[in-house]
């Protein structure tokens, strides 16, 4: 959800679009979350990979329907572009499995984000994810309520936004 929220609407409806992929801020955090360490930006091609995976992810995330044949087409080029093994480890008094790549690079970043679609599509969870219904707000989310009725992406940020917009409107109506 963060790399497909990576560009973003502002949710108070000034109309402003962010995009943290340019931020090499954020592509350092965003690859720690993939368990990998890249200190090099994307080059000008990978950073365009980039862009058009996050385009087909939200696609097919927010129409909540079965990937086509040529969606799984490109998503298997991308899980193909880099390889991952599993490393056994000590943890405490037990052992785990962690998976590591061979070589760290923006491929396996974004082998490890297609991956993330196949596990949501693999469990049956894409009716979890929600689109926010605030009109301006363009963030996407995985509704983990347990009746799976949320609405917002942030109660706090677009819900009360919206709530207090509604309010005021009643208010001065009458």
């Amino acid at each position: 959800m963060d790399f497909v929220n990576s560009r973003f609407t502002d949710h108070t409806g000034s109309g402003r679009i962010y995009d943290r992929l340019d931020l090499q801020d954020w592509q350092r955090w965003f690859a720690q979350r993939c368990g990998l360490t890249i200190e090099q930006p994307p080059s000008t091609a990978m950073h365009r990979h980039l862009i058009d995976l996050r385009d087909l992810l939200r696609g097919l995330l927010e129409s909540r329907s079965d990937p086509t044949d040529g969606d799984l087409t490109e998503l298997n080029r991308v899980l193909a572009s880099s390889s991952q093994f599993s490393h056994l480890v000590r943890v405490e008094n037990s052992f785990a499995l962690r998976s590591l790549w061979r070589g760290e690079d923006w491929r396996a970043v974004m082998a490890a984000t297609g991956a993330s679609y196949g596990r949501l599509l693999i469990g049956g969870q894409l009716q979890r994810i929600r689109t926010c219904l605030n009109p301006d707000c363009s963030f996407l989310f995985y509704d983990q309520s347990r009746n799976g009725t949320r609405r917002w992406c942030e109660a706090r940020a677009c819900g009360n936004l919206l709530k207090v917009r509604r309010h005021r409107d009643q208010r001065y109506r009458e």
